[in-house]
């Protein structure tokens, strides 16, 4: 139980969405669960963040729909500057070929807006437990 806190200590969360009550919320939400959480109100800020420190977050919550670069441009660019967490696309309802893209590249998981608290907090639990086993496995 202690590793398990003290890992979720450790994850930190950079989190982007042009609406500020919106992602000021989901931050504070996400501290409150003991995460370190960076929030930034546009896909081109949130690339200048992770180009200053790829390896800075363990994982991205990006919108689909924002100024500068949208998600999915904001989760190519990000991969080329060498970012290698994981990535949530929280966004409202998105189309199927939208789905499809944002699986072909590689990300974890799609929470809908409006979502429940519980579901984004059960989504990144989720993401941090694979983390924490992958960084046990590659310990042992």
């Amino acid at each position: 139980m202690e590793t398990q806190i003290a890992h979720r200590h450790s994850l930190r969360i950079l989190c982007a969405d042009d609406n500020m009550e919106l992602v000021e919320l989901m931050g504070d939400m996400l501290r409150f669960y003991g995460y370190r959480v960076e929030c930034v109100y546009d896909g081109t800020q949130a690339l200048s963040v992770i180009k200053e420190g790829p390896t800075k977050f363990d994982l991205l919550i990006t919108d689909m729909q924002m100024p500068g670069l949208d998600g999915a441009e904001l989760i190519v660019a990000a991969r080329g500057a060498g970012f290698h967490g994981k990535v949530i696309v929280f966004s409202g309802a998105l189309s199927l070929e939208w789905r499809q893209r944002f699986g072909d590249l590689g990300v974890e998981a799609i929470v809908d807006k409006p979502a429940d608290h519980r579901q984004l907090i059960s989504v990144v639990a989720r993401l941090q437990t694979e983390l924490w086993e992958r960084a046990n496995a590659a310990a042992a």
